[in-house]
């Protein structure tokens, strides 16, 4: 056993008792691994059987499965239990879903790490997960087969009895899991097990599973990363420079420690911490330091320069060029010819802000330092990369970082991020083997960084004499993510950032050849994944352009958007439904418009129509939304409905007024207040529209922020009489001269 394990045992009964059953079911079968790699368990009546480290079967024929995608209020640990229970043919509640250890062995096959990013959670865990699933079950009637001597083909499986059990082919004679379970477990795992097929399913894509967290949640037992409780705790909180970059010239430390409770006062790379009895006595002495900070290499950054800068760089289209690899249709010499050759060149540029992810739980770790390794308590999307982070700041091996991944108040892809997990360790370690909880006060989570990126683009399509698209050119400009973020998703880059193209590339338009090319501009602020990241602002640009195109033609948005998905019939058919829904056509009520935006940034589909009112200039009232979203394989109706509304919600904040804007290189906003977000008076009726039309489920949990933001400008564009001169090209609306109503 090594040293993190020791320390585990040592200081936890409950994680010694998991150890030790997680030993006895690794020495069974393991679903995945060739039959060389498999161990056949030593006979002994205290040992449960068991198909692999994933699946953990009771003696009562009850299921425990491991995921190691994070619970952060998407419902895929419900999913999970819906994949299990329908693949094995077990009861709903039969089936439980705990997070996995983070150690190598339960990484994703996929990402290889441990992490939840990207919509990727309930799509890996029905081709992971459900795979192990179905080889299960091949094993268990195998079992029984053998024990009648029949054809295993003959047999099936049902939950009868409130128990998972084998039929025979008589009709007559079953066989619940539970006296199936040795025996199945020394089988070798059969390779690509076949599927349930879609005719027999009872519960995937049914209504009226409930979640398995929502319990917790309403009764208040839930337990989230800031509620993590160690035996002697400290806690902690800091202030970061006031500039990024910037660092800590003195302090004098003795206000805050003379306030009673205080127990120390730790440096950090940028950062000023201050450890005590309690949060507050913590934070009330760090209000007493008055510390000085170095100007730092971003003095002078503002955020009115660095949008003249960006749309500067969109202007001389010098950025660096994606290829071919990135978007099979981009062919820079055939864009320049259609330019020349078109009737009409609509030229547009756009620019959006820094976004904050304003997660309700703000950032914090409980971490705990000892000798022989060290322990975090939290809620991070990025598990993996937390272990590994927090290992090479303490000189350890990532196998004596112990990651105890909680349920998540809020990600939305700040989560992925881990130096907040990095200061808790180091100020735990200053504390010599005292468990240390650091919470960043809301100020200090809004200001840290880690931004959705500023950005501009310039979009010009060439047009014909009847007005469709024959060449799309678009030039960006905004600084890499990729140079900041911490998430293993691709080598660090300053030079060439691949989320730029997400809502270009490969989206389902025919629009002819592209051109698509990127300019780093950096003003040092650091920037990080924001849910549906490069999509989030490109579908805003690239839709705002195609209703431009459309009122040019004079030509029905709808029927437009119709024309280019020709090559694309399920997208055609999400766009129908939602149409259809939300009466697109009807005659509305005077001061009454509608705008359509439809996102491709991402595997799924999603569109919304919005429903406006203008009743004075420059206002506006939200009168209803309407939501649609394609994910392939509906798993659970209610999750994805839950995710597309707070999707829907989460974009039109940003769109309506969300910004992060810099002065002389400081941070303007600082809570609620200066980084508003959409409020119940302010939230109309929104109808949803959940389509699957595949055979595999994708993610959905990126797809409702991207489109909602341009739908809502098309419905103001359309408010404004389809004047190209008071088209909105800036968000927030704010910033285009247009104010929300309550």
């Amino acid at each position: 056993m090594n040293a993190r394990h020791r320390t585990e045992v040592l200081s936890n009964p409950a994680r010694r008792a998991l150890l030790l059953q997680s030993s006895l079911a690794a020495g069974l079968w393991t679903l995945g691994l060739a039959p060389s790699k498999a161990q056949v368990p030593a006979p002994s009546a205290t040992v449960e059987p068991g198909f692999g480290i994933w699946l953990r079967f009771d003696a009562q024929g009850g299921l425990t499965v491991l995921s190691y995608v994070a619970e952060l209020g998407q419902g895929t640990h419900s999913a999970v239990q819906l994949m299990a229970a329908e693949e094995l043919d077990l009861p709903l509640a039969r089936v439980r879903v705990e997070q996995a250890p983070v150690e190598a062995r339960y990484f994703s096959k996929r990402l290889k790490d441990y992490a939840s990013f990207g919509s990727l959670g309930t799509p890996l865990s029905w081709r992971e997960i459900g795979g192990l699933c179905a080889s299960a079950r091949a094993m268990l009637v195998q079992a029984a087969a053998t024990r009648w001597g029949v054809a295993a083909a003959d047999c099936r499986t049902g939950a009868d009895n409130g128990e998972g059990q084998v039929l025979h082919p008589d009709g007559r004679q079953r066989l619940p899991y539970a006296v199936l379970l040795a025996e199945a477990a020394l089988l070798t795992p059969p390779k690509d097990a076949p599927r349930k097929p879609a005719s027999a399913r009872r519960l995937v894509g049914k209504e009226g599973a409930q979640r398995i967290d929502l319990p917790a949640k309403v009764n208040g037992s839930a337990r989230f990363g800031i509620d993590a409780r160690r035996p002697g705790m400290l806690y902690a909180t800091l202030i970061h420079a006031p500039r990024f970059g910037a660092e800590l010239l003195g302090v004098d430390e003795r206000p805050a420690k003379a306030i009673p409770g205080v127990r120390g006062i730790v440096r950090l790379p940028g950062a000023l911490a201050v450890v005590a009895d309690s949060y507050w006595t913590a934070r009330q002495a760090l209000q007493a330091l008055k510390p000085r900070w170095s100007a730092g290499p971003h003095a002078a950054t503002d955020s009115e320069a660095l949008r003249a800068e960006l749309l500067a760089a969109t202007a001389r289209g010098e950025g660096k060029p994606f290829d071919q690899r990135d978007e099979p249709r981009i062919d820079a010499a055939a864009v320049t010819q259609a330019m020349s050759q078109s009737a009409r060149v609509l030229d547009i540029s756009y620019d959006v802000p820094f976004l904050a992810h304003a997660t309700m739980e703000p950032m914090n770790a409980l971490a705990e330092v000892g000798p022989e390794g060290a322990a975090l308590w939290l809620s991070t999307q990025s598990a993996g990369d937390t272990q590994r982070g927090v290992a090479k700041a303490l000189g350890l091996q990532p196998e004596q970082v112990q990651i105890n991944a909680m349920l998540i108040g809020g990600g939305f892809g700040r989560r992925l991020e881990h130096g907040f997990a990095v200061q808790a360790a180091l100020i735990a370690k200053q504390m010599k083997g005292r468990p240390v909880q650091l919470i960043w006060s809301r100020e200090i989570d809004m200001q840290a960084g880690g931004y959705r990126p500023a950005a501009a683009a310039r979009v010009r399509l060439a047009l014909d004499g009847k007005g469709w698209p024959q060449a799309l050119r678009v030039d960006a400009a905004n600084p890499s993510l990729l140079e900041y973020s911490g998430l293993t998703n691709g080598e660090p880059s300053k030079d060439f950032d691949w989320s730029v193209g997400m809502g270009w590339t490969r989206h389902d338009y025919e629009v002819g050849p592209m051109q698509l090319g990127w300019t780093r501009v950096d003003a040092g602020v650091p920037c990080g994944y924001w849910r549906s990241v490069g999509a989030s602002q490109n579908t805003f640009f690239y839709e705002c352009s195609i209703e431009r195109a459309a009122a040019l033609a004079g030509i029905d948005p709808l029927a437009y958007r119709l024309r280019l998905l020709e090559k694309k019939p399920h997208t055609q058919a999400l766009l129908r439904a939602l149409a259809e829904r939300a009466g697109w056509g009807q005659v509305l009520p005077p001061g009454h418009f509608q705008g359509l935006g439809l996102s491709c940034g991402n595997a799924a589909r999603s569109a919304h129509i919005v429903q406006v009112s203008v009743r004075s200039p420059g206002r506006f009232r939200i009168e209803r939304i309407t939501a649609a979203v394609d994910v392939g394989l509906v798993i659970n109706p209610d999750s994805v409905r839950a995710q597309l509304m707070g999707g829907t919600i989460f974009g039109l904040s940003a769109a309506v007024a969300g910004e992060i804007t810099l002065k002389d290189g400081m941070v303007q906003q600082t809570n609620f207040d200066s980084y508003p977000l959409l409020t119940l008076a302010q939230t109309p009726p929104i109808n949803l529209v959940v389509l699957g039309s595949g055979e595999a489920p994708r993610g959905v949990g990126e797809e409702g922020p991207a489109s909602i933001g341009p739908a809502l400008a098309n419905a103001l564009f359309a408010a404004a009489g389809k004047d190209p001169i008071r088209a909105i090209t800036r968000l927030p609306l704010t910033r285009a001269g247009w104010v929300l109503e309550g």
